[in-house]
């Protein structure tokens, strides 16, 4: 498994046979539901770092993405450059079965750049590019001044994060190093999430972390300057994991 920075953009769903939901749980409300998330997101309460990073794997020469909720909601938003956890993809057979189950619908939706959503929560939703309309049913949906509100977020959020990513002058950009900081441990342990957003981080120093048990076999560190790359290969102590590498791309 690598971690690594991929445009959202980019990356493919799999599934639509069996619709995909607008609430992560029907028999729970705590789990909350994709609206939740993007009213989470856009108010800067969370990001794409604070929650379990989405997984892809590589197939035909795109990549696809086993966790289609969340990169619903990150497409969306036009999150951009994000987190993601990059799998072989026979590592995990929920690859090969949720792609499987979205063969008959790659036509409509553009080979798996947009999907099928299904509305089950009684609040009104946005309308969304990334939902195809022949696959989706909506009960209910924003009104003029909600959409035009919810766009001007979206807008608002973009421009932000896009002069949170700009890499200053001798530095790397802030994504770049919140991502070594999650590799490095950040505040918690091995592959913990930060809980700070890359925003707050600019704001203070930065201090790393050691990582609990584990060593570092090689690192390997250069500028971080656009296109230039950061490996770092760990190996647990005490187990019989593999060795697992990690890179880390600066966006252009």
């Amino acid at each position: 498994m690598v971690t690594k920075l991929m445009d959202v953009a980019e990356i493919r769903f799999t599934q639509v046979a069996e619709h995909v939901y607008d609430t992560f749980n029907a028999n729970s409300e705590r789990a909350g539901s994709v609206l939740d998330l993007m009213e989470s997101i856009l108010k800067g309460d969370k990001t794409p770092w604070d929650i379990p990073l989405i997984r892809v794997a590589a197939k035909k020469g795109a990549y696809w993405c086993v966790d289609n909720r969340r990169l619903f909601t990150y497409k969306h938003l036009q999150l951009g450059m994000i987190p993601v956890e990059v799998f072989n993809w026979k590592d995990n057979r929920e690859f090969e079965l949720k792609y499987k189950n979205g063969l008959p619908y790659r036509q409509q939706t553009s080979n798996g750049l947009r999907i099928g959503l299904l509305q089950r929560s009684g609040r009104p939703f946005p309308r969304s590019p990334v939902a195809e309309p022949t696959l989706s049913k909506f009960t209910k949906l924003f009104s003029a001044v909600q959409q035009r509100k919810h766009e001007a977020q979206i807008a608002t959020l973009a421009k932000k994060r896009l002069e949170e990513d700009q890499t200053p002058a001798g530095g790397a950009s802030t994504v770049a190093t919140a991502l070594e900081d999650l590799l490095q441990g950040g505040k918690g342990g091995e592959g913990e999430v930060p809980a700070d957003p890359p925003a707050a981080r600019k704001k203070r120093k930065r201090k790393k972390a050691p990582v609990p048990k584990a060593k570092a076999q090689k690192c390997t560190e250069e500028a971080a300057m656009p296109g230039e790359k950061l490996t770092v290969t760990m190996a647990k102590e005490d187990s019989d994991d593999e060795e697992f590498d990690v890179e880390i791309t600066a966006p252009v």
